[in-house]
């Protein structure tokens, strides 16, 4: 029979539910699995409409990037077939007899979601979790509780009832408590750096007073460059910066929050730069034109106020952008000198449509300036094609890094991950981050 996830209150029942579902999820063979997520795939397509309507009205997302949203869980779903492929039972040389090599699932994935992904982040850790044979316990945000727990109820159709469970706790603080829950078998987070560091001391406390041991497969946040040198295609370079600094207002980990230009190449990539943010179009989020929707008072604005405030105390100088405007935070360039480079607007994560810009001596210094971080998820390149270039590329400090492409860059197979304040395990997909490996020898 078809299900919709259970919704409730968190607590042992629940997890209890999605237990028990594990099982079941478990014992289906790797290609029936699969088989439900082609139905669940199609599920989501059908309720698509819906979702980007709830991810507009709920989240005040611009519904072009909803739609994108969307459309990159799509390829994600798509995706898990081939991605499947690693995790399927094979056998691996013996010295003698014969090895199989295995992958088995932890049991129920607890996911902690962000508001500023409602769609393609649950839909990822889902699918991947029960492809590999987990059941999945998600807690979106409560922000985009409608809007996740909308498509979640698209996949779960085609599993068990159970296997996708969405909390409705009003606490985060019990909610949060789940990471160290005995019967939770993972942990995929995808949240601050200030809150997966919470949750993994939580996870430290729970450890000393006994608890067992699960993976903690966190996407914290991000502060990534995006490298121009002197010779690079401006005109593309420009646009990747627009897009990938300002979609979403500003709200996503891997956007292009430090800009690095060599100072060779800024003369030709400012006027580049102005053309393409330019022609962003501020508006109603429900509008199919618009690029950047209002940003809403609350942290992210205040602490982008504070920080633009702070930047031009230290010498910033605004080269592109007005701020605050109405509704809006507009799109906001704020080269820094180097004296300002203890500011928060280069140090920490802007979830906000305002970004640092640095100029750089040359492709060493901008290679400096790039690694200059606590952060580590990802990084673009616009450079020429050469040595310099390749030099750049292998000396950058970021897990996903892109040349020539957009920092938003759509490939379910390019995965998304970090080191240091961004994460644990890189760019690794969560598939094979959400089962184990054994080994099963016989004798010749």
């Amino acid at each position: 029979m078809l299900t919709s996830p259970a919704v409730g209150h968190p607590g042992p029942q629940e997890l209890a539910d999605a237990v028990r579902a594990q099982r079941e999820v478990a014992a289906l063979a790797l290609d029936e699995r699969l088989e439900r997520v082609a139905a669940s795939r199609r599920a989501l397509e059908a309720a698509g409409e819906e979702v980007v309507d709830l991810a507009v009205r709920e989240l005040g997302q611009a519904r072009r990037f909803a739609r994108r949203e969307l459309r990159s869980a799509l390829l994600l779903l798509d995706a898990l077939p081939r991605m499947a492929e690693a995790i399927r039972p094979r056998p691996v040389p013996a010295a003698a007899g014969s090895t199989r090599l295995e992958w088995w699932p932890y049991g129920v994935v607890f996911g902690w979601h962000a508001a500023n992904s409602p769609v393609w982040v649950p839909v990822a850790v889902a699918g991947q979790a029960l492809v590999g044979g987990n059941a999945l316990l998600s807690r979106p945000s409560r922000r985009a509780r409608a809007t996740s727990g909308r498509a979640l109820r698209a996949l779960a159709g085609a599993w068990p009832a159970g296997a996708v469970s969405v909390l409705a706790g009003e606490d985060p603080a019990a909610d949060e408590a789940l990471v160290a829950h005995p019967q939770v078998g993972a942990v995929v987070a995808h949240a601050s750096t200030q809150t997966c560091k919470r949750q993994l001391a939580r996870l430290g406390a729970a450890y000393a007073a006994g608890a067992p041991l699960r993976p903690y497969i966190p996407e914290a946040s991000g502060n990534d460059a995006l490298v121009v040198l002197a010779g690079a295609d401006m005109e593309r370079a420009a646009a990747a910066a627009a897009l990938g600094g300002f979609a979403n207002s500003g709200q996503l980990c891997m956007a292009a929050k430090r800009l690095v230009v060599e100072r060779a190449a800024w003369a030709a990539f400012r006027p580049a730069l102005e053309r393409a943010v330019g022609a962003l179009v501020l508006g109603d989020p429900d509008s199919e034109r618009t690029d950047v929707a209002p940003l809403p008072e609350g942290r992210a604005r205040a602490d982008a106020r504070a920080a633009l405030a702070e930047a031009l105390a230290l010498g910033g100088e605004v080269v592109l952008g007005r701020g605050e405007q109405g509704p809006f935070f507009t799109p906001t360039v704020v080269a820094l000198p180097r004296r300002a480079l203890d500011a928060s607007l280069w140090r920490e994560e802007s979830f906000a449509p305002l970004r640092a810009l640095v100029l750089a001596d040359d492709a060493a210094d901008a290679l400096a300036l790039a690694n200059d971080s606590a952060f580590g998820l990802g990084a673009a390149v616009f450079a020429p094609a050469g040595a310099e270039a390749e030099r750049l590329v292998a000396g950058l400090r970021a897990a996903r890094v892109v040349v020539g492409e957009s920092p938003l860059y759509q490939d379910p197979e390019l995965v998304v991950g970090g080191v240091g304040d961004s994460g644990l395990g890189g760019a690794r997909p969560k598939l094979e981050q959400l089962v184990w490996a054994r080994r099963v020898h016989r004798a010749p």
